[in-house]
């Protein structure tokens, strides 16, 4: 007797461990299949079922990840959904100690899944980053800073394992202090000395705990140690200096910088990403690596995707694409100044004079509108079937 498929059988980029079968009995995906995308895995979800008396794959474990393929229609503010639930069972299986089975395959299998997302949509994938969500800091924030780095480093002459090192880097950079991450974001009073000794020794436990799990990556342990350490010897835990801190570390360092400084928090005012920006490349120059931050600048812009701006003739817009110039952004425009909500968003260049950006906005802006529509993605591809 047939039964119905549950959320977790199938995993993006992992292949069916079973025939999977519609109500009626016909084979929708035969077992061994290798399962494309997020839309895919819901569709299945939604229509299929399987034989509980055939016999079931067994995943692959460790460092064996299946090779992401994607249709050319993607919605990355859907894949990203599916990233954050890998990524906390990632986490819950590290908290376990589950014998590290299936850790390291599920986060180089997110860094994977998130190369090829900022290959095929990387404004879009910026974009999903950006949009408010109301999901734990201890996920939004690695997966930001892994959704940086994988955008950023695109014209950067980085091989790719080296890439999957350091965004397995931005994933688990904090992995020694998941409980207090959360505690602190909250906390409006000043730490005491215990959690500043726990910030400090941060990188070194969670160190540590990869090295548990059986992490044996040397820029990917390496990078997480170092995410920290700053380029005049004022960071931590060891206080290392220039050439001392490898390049992976950082532009980790870069990511979480700005995902921290850009991220709303009790003990200190929210910053707007040209305020995080100017920050990093001005008063923290000496501290940060200033030619990868011109890198960061450009490919971000003063005004990344996700970013809620008004424009010059009163209209509200969303920022979906790099322009001309950093400081010139493409946008879709969200309402127009007569208080008119756009049915179909227009594409305004804020390097015309009536669409120059005169403000940024709160993103509560956001929250209730469907972002797939300012990134021109398919209501089919959109809406989970």
């Amino acid at each position: 007797m047939l039964q119905k498929l549950a959320k977790g059988q199938l995993i993006v980029g992992d292949r069916a461990p079973m025939n999977i079968y519609a109500r009626s009995g016909i084979v929708l995906l035969t077992k061994g299949s290798l399962i494309d995308n997020e839309q895919q895995v819901q569709a299945l979800l939604a229509q299929g079922y399987f034989n509980p008396k055939e016999r079931v794959v067994v995943r692959q474990d460790e460092t064996d990840f299946q090779r992401r393929r994607y249709s050319k229609e993607l919605n990355p503010f859907l894949e990203l959904e599916e990233l954050y639930t890998q990524l906390d069972k990632a986490f819950e299986h590290a908290e376990k100690n589950a014998a590290a089975k299936g850790f390291q395959r599920r986060i180089l299998g997110i860094a994977e899944h998130l190369l090829l997302l900022a290959e095929k949509s990387p404004n879009a994938l910026l974009g999903a980053a950006h949009w408010p969500k109301d999901i734990p800091s201890t996920l939004d924030h690695p997966m930001r800073c892994a959704v940086l780095l994988a955008v950023v480093s695109r014209p950067l002459k980085v091989s790719k394992e080296k890439l999957l090192s350091g965004l397995a880097a931005t994933l688990t950079a904090n992995l020694g202090m998941l409980h207090l991450q959360e505690k602190l974001n909250h906390q409006q009073t000043p730490l005491t000395e215990q959690q500043k000794e726990a910030i400090r020794n941060h990188p070194e436990k969670s160190l540590l705990i990869l090295e548990m799990l059986g992490v044996k990556d040397n820029i990917w342990l390496t990078a997480v140690l170092q995410h920290h350490e700053r380029l005049d010897g004022s960071g931590y835990p060891k206080g290392l200096q220039g050439s001392q801190i490898s390049n992976t570390a950082r532009l980790v360092a870069l990511a979480d910088s700005y995902a921290a400084l850009t991220a709303p928090r009790e003990y200190r005012p929210l910053l707007t990403p040209r305020q995080a920006m100017k920050q990093m490349l001005g008063d923290d120059a000496e501290l940060l690596d200033a030619r990868l931050g011109k890198v960061f600048l450009s490919q971000l812009g003063l005004y990344p995707p996700g970013t809620p701006v008004q424009l010059k003739n009163g209209d509200l817009a969303v920022v979906t694409e790099k322009g001309v110039a950093i400081h010139t952004p493409i946008c879709a425009g969200i309402k127009a100044s007569s208080g008119q909500v756009y049915v179909q968003p227009p594409r305004r260049d804020t390097s015309e004079t009536d669409f120059a950006i005169q403000k940024i906005l709160n993103k509560d802006l956001l929250k209730p509108l469907q972002p797939f529509l300012f990134w021109n993605i398919k209501v089919s591809n959109a809406i989970a079937e």
